[in-house]
């Protein structure tokens, strides 16, 4: 089991912290996240990903027991 947690605006637009899931890659737990909080795949897939705390692209594989956690994309200046 995967926990997929949510920080940004991410947070805002579900009202969810964090979900968990049987996933063994970031994309899959981006589709399972998408399915479980109705966001899209597509903004989802924008987000910086990292897993147990160190930033990671859609096809790394996942264990049993990480943390995947999702952050919104922001600008500013």
């Amino acid at each position: 089991m995967v926990t997929i947690k949510l920080f940004g605006t991410l947070r805002l637009k579900t009202g969810c912290k964090a979900i968990e899931a049987e996933v063994s890659t970031v994309r899959e737990g981006l589709e399972a996240l998408a399915e479980a909080t109705g966001l899209s795949y597509k903004e989802l897939k924008q987000c910086i990903t990292c897993i147990n705390g160190v930033q990671a692209k859609l096809s790394a594989p996942l264990q049993d027991g990480d943390e995947l956690a999702l952050f919104s994309p922001s600008g500013g200046g």
